[in-house]
């Protein structure tokens, strides 16, 4: 059987589809692109904003047309919070509950008229645009702010335990992965065996044959000082980390329900690069949020200014039913929600540039991604900013290269290897 797979959203989700293909593959099915013709469409899916259940839908409606007689199936979060009814109206045949996300290959054969039971795999080998490898440790969050729909779709914190964890690490390395992300819902709420996030990130450093560590998005005012003290003293965790601030006003800060204040926030941030000079930091915002004011907003592109951020994730405040921001007053015109992120994304673009000038003359370290025409290798630095090399063999795809940037081509690091 064919079977192609649409992820929606978060790296998360990237990860779980990661599992899908490998288990497809596993069963003996192919796994072709979306669009191509196929037996059975999964779509894993994402519904954070407004817009993405608008575009889960679309894309659903549109694969029942090109596609009328493959088994089409649907999990993720839009099943926690899109009613079935609406799902098969749109075209779905299957919908897989997230309490059955672990088992949805062998549900989704089942229904298609394979009885088999798949074992679970962690991923297929590095290949054509999978160079990173994503490690899932934790699911679902209990922080429950105002905003958010997300722990109404994945529910409370699980986390794997650290021996699993290891083993899928280990076989991700064999695999030939040279880079590992590290990923989860709310990863600063990884517990298990009384271990927390910094102790499993200490142990998986010391796994033989592993290029590097990244850690995904880590909520601030959690364990952000920990993790910086670990990269300090450890060689392959990369100097990368994305605390979701969302805003820099301390009443927006409360009405969102966020567990820190701006002040808090620039301690630790200033902490972190006085531990890590070299840091990249990356943040996500919220613009238009309900009562944010005009200073408001002032006060978060001050607070972005200010520090060296080189990866802003800007989204404009949705709505999302059954979350109490939604009933908030002191809405904001979306029109306004949206020229405020417009003018993040470019402050975001110019910071990005700027960080990238720091580093040239700097020693950096790349995974080679891929090769353009003109021979040049692709790839990302530990800190996330886009490499193009010079001299870089073709037998080096996917693998760590170290070079010295002597230019800077807008937020891209240029050099070549000796």
């Amino acid at each position: 059987m064919r079977v192609s797979v649409k992820t929606s959203g978060c790296r998360l989700n990237r990860a779980e589809s990661n599992r899908f293909e490998a288990e497809f593959t596993a069963a003996g099915c192919e796994v072709v692109p979306l669009g191509a013709a196929c037996d059975i469409a999964l779509f894993h899916t994402c519904v954070v904003t407004a817009s993405a259940e608008k575009e889960c839908m679309r894309l659903i409606r549109s694969q029942r047309k090109k596609t009328p007689g493959a088994l089409l199936a649907v999990s993720g979060c839009a099943t926690a919070l899109i009613s079935s009814e609406s799902l098969r109206a749109a075209g779905a045949d299957l919908i897989v509950p997230q309490a059955q996300k672990d088992e949805a290959v062998t549900l989704i054969l089942r229904h298609a008229g394979a009885a088999v039971k798949v074992a679970p795999q962690a991923t297929a080998a590095p290949s054509d645009g999978v160079s990173r490898a994503l490690l899932k440790v934790q699911d679902g969050c209990d922080f429950f702010c105002s905003y958010c729909i997300v722990p109404h779709t994945r529910g409370r914190p699980r986390s794997l335990p650290p021996e699993d964890c290891l083993e899928k690490a280990r076989a991700l390395i064999d695999a030939g992965f040279q880079e590992i992300v590290v990923t989860g819902c709310n990863l600063a709420c990884y517990r298990h065996s009384g271990l927390e996030l910094p102790d499993l990130l200490s142990a998986l450093a010391t796994l033989p044959g592993l290029g590097r560590l990244r850690i995904g998005s880590v909520e601030p005012g959690t364990v952000e000082l920990e993790l910086a003290r670990l990269m300090a003293r450890t060689d392959n965790i990369c100097h990368f980390l994305h605390l979701p601030i969302q805003s820099a006003d301390d009443t927006v800060l409360g009405r969102m329900g966020r567990r820190y204040t701006s002040g808090a926030m620039a301690q630790a941030i200033s902490e972190i690069i006085r531990l890590l000079p070299d840091v990249g930091l990356g943040t996500d915002i919220i613009t238009g949020f309900p009562g944010e004011t005009g200073e408001a907003f002032r006060k978060t592109r001050d607070f972005l200014n200010a520090f060296p951020f080189n990866n802003l994730h800007v989204f404009p405040y949705s709505e999302r039913p059954g979350t109490p921001a939604a009933k908030f007053d002191g809405s904001v015109a979306v029109a306004e929600r949206r020229e405020r992120a417009r003018d993040l994304i470019a402050l975001g673009a110019n910071l990005k540039r700027k960080d990238a000038f720091r580093r040239v003359d700097r020693p950096t370290e790349a995974l080679v991604e891929r090769f353009d025409k003109r021979g040049l290798a692709h790839g990302w630095s530990g800190e996330y900013l886009p490499c193009a090399i010079r001299r870089v063999p073709r037998d080096h795809l996917r693998k760590l290269v170290a070079f010295v940037p002597d230019r800077a081509e807008g937020e891209t690091l240029c050099g070549a290897l000796p």
